[in-house]
């Protein structure tokens, strides 16, 4: 049974490779979907919209997304940063974001209240990041809206951008109550391949003992004739 399992593993891997974006789950999300879309909060140049999340392990990103909705127009950007830890703010200015991006995508949302995932591949190893919408940059040159009215998970770290507070180019603490953004990802490669070290490890085990039994069968049958 247990060698079945393992060359089944085995077959999987060498014919599917690694885990593909269509194997990916939510690995991190700021409330459950609900979609009633009650207030929204508007993502655009001058306003954008981030929340801290951790990996504790080394992943593969595969999404990035939210429940939008509202009245959009022209396009966004969704983004990728490090940050010096799960409870802090960006340690560089809003206005250098392309330049501390570790991937983006760029999209138009839409205007129907749609929990939204975004492509997006990167590998990251463990440590703290975080997700930020907005527009002005990556080519991005419109607006949408980042809808409430979810179900809180946790208590997420969120943080925002506003030109018109402050020196207009920092960052910000946020309460974006019942706002939903998900990061989706599967394990690194090499997760996956240990896991098959594994079931191939049991599978040589359970040979060794099948042959240790039939030698040991065999024995006895001379002996006793």
């Amino acid at each position: 049974m247990i060698r079945t399992l393992a060359a089944a593993c085995l077959m999987s891997f060498a014919v599917g490779g690694v885990a593909t974006s269509s194997e990916a789950k939510t690995i991190f999300e700021t409330a459950t979907f609900t979609g009633v879309d009650t207030g929204e909060y508007i993502v655009s140049d001058t306003r954008y919209f981030g929340v801290a999340f951790t990996l504790d392990e080394t992943t593969e990103i595969t999404g990035i997304g939210g429940q939008f909705g509202g009245f959009p127009g022209g396009t966004i950007f969704g983004a990728i940063v490090s940050l010096p830890s799960a409870d802090s703010l960006p340690d560089f200015t809003p206005s250098t974001i392309e330049a501390n991006s570790l991937a983006h995508v760029v999209f138009a949302a839409p205007s129907d209240t749609t929990d939204l995932t975004e492509n997006l591949n990167v590998t990251l190893s463990a440590g703290a990041y975080g997700v930020v919408f907005g527009s002005g940059a990556f080519g991005a040159e419109g607006f949408a809206g980042l809808g409430d009215g979810n179900n809180p998970v946790g208590s997420p770290n969120f943080f925002t951008y506003f030109a018109f507070d402050g020196d207009g180019n920092s960052w910000e603490s946020a309460s974006l109550d019942g706002a939903r953004i998900t990061v989706s990802g599967v394990p690194e490669a090499s997760t996956w391949a240990m896991m098959l070290i594994g079931f191939g490890g049991l599978g040589f085990a359970s040979y060794r003992a099948s042959r240790s039994r039939t030698e040991g069968a065999r024995k006895l049958s001379l002996l006793t004739r």
